[in-house]
C-alpha cells in the first residue's frame, strides 16, 4: 500500500482516498491475493484515474517529484544553460546540493508585481571564498516544467585574478580589514555576452515571442531614465546602486505581465549574477 500511495502521491491530483477505496473494492472481489498483483492493479487504476482526469495530471509531476529529483533537473537545466549560451562553459558545481528547499505556490502581491510564484524546489550549492568551492548557486526550479524560472550564480576569482578595488573597513577587534572586488563575471557568463543576445536566450528558453527593456517608470528602484541599448555588453549595464546594476525586463507571451530581472554585483571576493521570476524587486 504505501508504495502505491507514494507513486500516485506523485502524480498530481489523485488522491489517496480514491486509492484506498479502489483497492478495498478489488479486494472484496478477491482480485488482489498477493503483493505482485496488487501492484499490477494500482498501476491500471492509476492509468485509469489519469485518462479519466486528463493527460495533465501526469505531465503535472513529470519534472520534479522530490528534492532529489529538483536537484537532477536543476543540474540538468544549468547544462541547458551552458548548451544554449546563456552561461559559460566551465560553470560547474560539484557532488550533492548543500540545500534543498521546497517552496509552496503564492501569491505575491503587488510588491512582487502580482506574479503568482508556482509550487517550486530552490537548489543551493555553497561557494567558499577561502578555497573551497569556487561556483555557488540557488537555482529555483519550477515544479510542472522544470524550467529554471531564478538563478542566482557565485564565482570567486582565480588566483590570477587581480582585484578592480578594495576597501579597507574596521574589524571586529578593531584591526584595518581590507575587502578586494573582482569583475569575474566571465567565470558566470560569456564574455562577449551582449544584452540583446541574453534576453533573446532567455526568451527561447523560457518560450517567450520577445522582450522590452523597462524604462523609469517601470524600473523604480533604478536609477535608469531610459531603456539600455541592447547592443552593449552585458557588463556594461550601468551600476544603479552601489556595485551592482538592475534593469527589469518584460517578455512578450508571459502571462503575468510581471517583469524578469538581470542583476550583476560585485562583492567583497565574489561575483553574482541573478537573473528570473523570484525576486524582490520584480
Amino acid at each position: 500500500m504505501l508504495d502505491s500511495l507514494r507513486l500516485l502521491r506523485a502524480m498530481n491530483g489523485i488522491h489517496e482516498e480514491d486509492v484506498l477505496m479502489a483497492e478495498q473494492i478489488y479486494h472484496d472481489k478477491q482480485i488482489t491475493k498477493h503483493i505482485k498483483a496488487r501492484r499490477i492493479i494500482t498501476f491500471a487504476l492509476a492509468a485509469a484515474l489519469i485518462l479519466a482526469m486528463g493527460v495533465g495530471a501526469y505531465a503535472a509531476y513529470g519534472a520534479i517529484a522530490s528534492p532529489e529529483s529538483a536537484e537532477k533537473v536543476a543540474l540538468e537545466q544549468i547544462e541547458e544553460w551552458k548548451k544554449l549560451g546563456i552561461l559559460s562553459p566551465e560553470l560547474c558545481f560539484e557532488g550533492h546540493a548543500d540545500a534543498i528547499y521546497e517552496i509552496q505556490e503564492e501569491n505575491g502581491g503587488s510588491y512582487w508585481y502580482g506574479r503568482i510564484f508556482r509550487h517550486h524546489y530552490d537548489v543551493r550549492w555553497y561557494f567558499r571564498r577561502d578555497g573551497g568551492p569556487k561556483y555557488g548557486c540557488n537555482i529555483g526550479v519550477d515544479t510542472l516544467s522544470g524550467k529554471i524560472t531564478a538563478a542566482s550564480l557565485y564565482a570567486v576569482p582565480d588566483e590570477t585574478d587581480a582585484p578592480v578595488d578594495e576597501t579597507t573597513i574596521r574589524g571586529e577587534n578593531g584591526q584595518d580589514v581590507v575587502w578586494y572586488y573582482y569583475e569575474n563575471f566571465d567565470d558566470i557568463i560569456p564574455a562577449d555576452m551582449t544584452l540583446d543576445r541574453f534576453c533573446t536566450l532567455l526568451a527561447e528558453y523560457w518560450g517567450f515571442s520577445g522582450y522590452r527593456f523597462g524604462d523609469k517608470a517601470e524600473n523604480a528602484d533604478s536609477n535608469q531614465q531610459t531603456p539600455p541599448d541592447g547592443s552593449m555588453l552585458l557588463t556594461d549595464i550601468p551600476k544603479v546602486y552601489g556595485r551592482g546594476t538592475y534593469l527589469n525586463i518584460f517578455f512578450e507571451g508571459d502571462p503575468d505581465n510581471a517583469p524578469m530581472y538581470i542583476e550583476l554585483d560585485q562583492f567583497p571576493g565574489h561575483t553574482c549574477v541573478i537573473v528570473g521570476t523570484n525576486h524582490a524587486l520584480g
